[in-house]
């Protein structure tokens, strides 16, 4: 059975243990102030309807974030077993800083407020939950064990291919595209129904905080002001963009790009490729759907398809879904042999 490596242990060790100090620094920081009563819940209005006992939400808050990175440093020596330890990893960072977002966000605002039913839940707080529990999520993504297994799947997968086809994986796969190469390569892929849709999200979304909802007060008004554009012009572009992509092989680089806006998503000089292969690209082996970034690579998925896998000179990977991947691997491979 593989062993694979744990990569960043001392950041990883920091990102468990963190949430822990966090809580318990700032029930010392607020000492007194904080009352016996703390303001939980808010559902639609600035003021708290939901509360818990101060003693109860501070123990469940730091035992959350100690069993948290409990899990955590139990996943390191389950490296041998990737799909259990993604899952100890992702489960322990969520819940320790899931755990720290939320008793920052309801325990100084009470006790900023004195009485906890007059605590006030500002955007600045909303923010700083959503963010915690989004660092969460980074102690999975940066040990980088599922992405060893996954490149290891990969490897498997090709070999098992080629011997299926009766090719030796030892030899080049020759090259095909010596007449073609001078044309270059130009082919759009587009991603499924489900996310256009996600695209359109942000938009309706954005749309609907201009003209329809309005806050309790001045505040939350100015807030859903400032959040209906942002959407409509940023979120918007970014996801609907990624909705159709362009690969373009030219003379010397590789660039993927969306289709719908044309901003850069990706630029790859030939000399900088030290492989290229045709193959089935599957979401869950590059870390998903979308432009995924992760320790050692990234890659544009826009579903499961034929794509181009990249091994870099400085070890790093890339892959892109795209038709007719075969001609645009062996127009590649005849450019990098003129290299």
């Amino acid at each position: 059975m593989p062993h694979y490596e744990v990569k960043h242990r001392s950041l990883l060790t920091l990102l468990l243990v963190l949430p822990s100090l966090i809580v318990l620094g700032t029930r010392l920081l607020l000492g007194t102030s904080l009352p016996a009563i703390t303001a939980t819940h808010w559902s639609g209005s600035a003021y708290p309807d939901g509360f818990t006992d101060t003693r109860v939400f501070v123990t469940v808050c730091i035992s959350l974030a100690i069993g948290g990175a409990v899990l955590g440093f139990i996943s390191f020596s389950l490296s041998h077993k990737p799909v259990l330890h993604s899952l100890l990893l992702f489960v322990g960072g969520l819940a320790a800083w899931t755990s720290a977002g939320l008793f920052v966000s309801c325990a100084v605002p009470s006790a900023l407020a004195g009485d906890p039913t007059q605590a006030l839940l500002s955007g600045g707080f909303t923010v700083l939950s959503i963010v915690a529990s989004l660092v969460g999520l980074l102690p999975v993504w940066i040990a980088g064990v599922y992405q060893q297994h996954a490149k290891e799947s990969q490897a498997k997968r090709r070999q098992r291919v080629a011997q299926a086809q009766g090719r030796d994986t030892s030899v080049p796969v020759a090259n095909t595209a010596t007449t073609s190469s001078a044309q270059g390569f130009n082919q759009t892929a587009s991603a499924s129904w489900w996310f256009w849709l996600l695209g359109l999200f942000p938009l309706a979304m954005g749309i609907v905080m201009l003209t329809v909802l309005k806050g309790d007060d001045e505040s939350e008004t100015l807030i859903m002001l400032i959040s209906g554009p942002l959407f409509v012009l940023i979120l918007t572009p970014l996801i609907l963009g990624l909705c159709k992509i362009r690969v373009r092989i030219t003379e010397d680089q590789v660039r993927v790009s969306s289709a719908i806006f044309a901003f850069p998503l990706r630029t790859i000089s030939v000399n900088q490729i030290k492989e290229v292969r045709s193959e089935e690209i599957l979401p869950m082996e590059w870390s998903g759907w979308g432009w995924r970034f992760f320790p050692g690579g990234s890659a544009v998925v826009l579903r499961r398809s034929e794509g181009l896998s990249f091994d870099l000179e400085d070890g790093k990977r890339f892959a892109v879904t795209i038709p007719d991947s075969q001609r645009a691997a062996a127009i590649l491979h005849s450019k990098m042999n003129r290299v």
